[in-house]
């Protein structure tokens, strides 16, 4: 029973090692999953970014487009207009030369000035565009360096809980280590303490039985001895045969 009930403990301890190493795998895959979902978060933020970075450039693209459609439209109007002030300047040119001529400079002039303020609010709308992209540039550069600043802390945070987690995992790691090699040294001990005890009955069975074996052997002798003497006397008082043996209570023991 004692031999079983230290291979019972053996198999306790084997099987809290086991236990232990199951479980520091276990929580070695959690952090790896941990980890992985962390970078996809990280990966996702980004293709997030980048797709809104193509939005707003598509869009700026589209609103170019349109203005420029627009300005051709309105160059083709004013060149209709031209046709047209021309075809009249010539139909009454014959009529009135001098009152074409100075409606020719205030067209001309007319054209110039709405030239130029077409050209100032192009300008104007262009400036205006530059300084909303270059706002949202910045705006979006400071989001995301915030952004980064943020990822970087929580990384750095989760880096440094991550150490001190494993650094008390370890230190438990060595202490149960230390236990189970401390229970392991005292069963082995313990072990070669009954393993003595055991030789040392066993050498004193042996010891005893070859006592008993001794005196028995010298019993024999003995009575062997006695029974040699007993037939000798009898060969010697071979008339007193026919006595009765309860004359000579050692013979009738014999």
């Amino acid at each position: 029973q004692a031999w079983e009930q230290k291979k019972k403990q053996q198999r306790q301890i084997f099987a809290e090692i086991q236990h232990f190493n199951v479980e520091s795998q276990r929580l070695k895959d959690q952090q790896q999953e941990r980890e992985r979902l962390e970078d996809e978060r990280i990966l996702e933020q980004q293709r997030q970014k980048a797709e809104r970075e193509a939005a707003w450039e598509a869009e700026q693209e589209q609103l170019r487009l349109e203005k420029e459609k627009e300005l051709a439209r309105l160059r083709a109007m004013q060149e209709q207009v031209q046709d047209w002030q021309a075809e009249r300047d010539a139909l009454r040119a014959k009529r009135n030369q001098e009152v074409a001529d100075r409606e020719w400079r205030r067209q001309e002039l007319e054209k110039a000035r709405k030239k130029a303020q077409l050209e100032q609010q192009l300008r104007q709308d262009r400036l205006e565009q530059v300084a909303q992209k270059e706002q949202y540039l910045a705006m979006q550069v400071e989001q995301d360096h915030q952004e980064f600043q943020r990822v970087l802390k929580a990384h750095q945070e989760q880096l440094e809980r991550e150490k001190l987690e494993r650094e008390q995992r370890e230190l438990r790691q060595r202490a149960h280590a230390e236990y189970l090699r401390q229970q392991i040294q005292e069963l082995q001990q313990q072990k070669e303490r009954e393993r003595a005890a055991v030789l040392e009955e066993g050498r004193q069975q042996e010891q005893e039985v070859q006592q008993r074996r001794q005196h028995l052997t010298q019993l024999r002798q003995q009575k062997l001895q006695e029974f040699r003497s007993g037939a000798a006397s009898a060969a010697f008082l071979g008339p007193l045969g026919s006595l009765s043996p309860s004359c000579c209570p050692r013979l009738s023991h014999l």
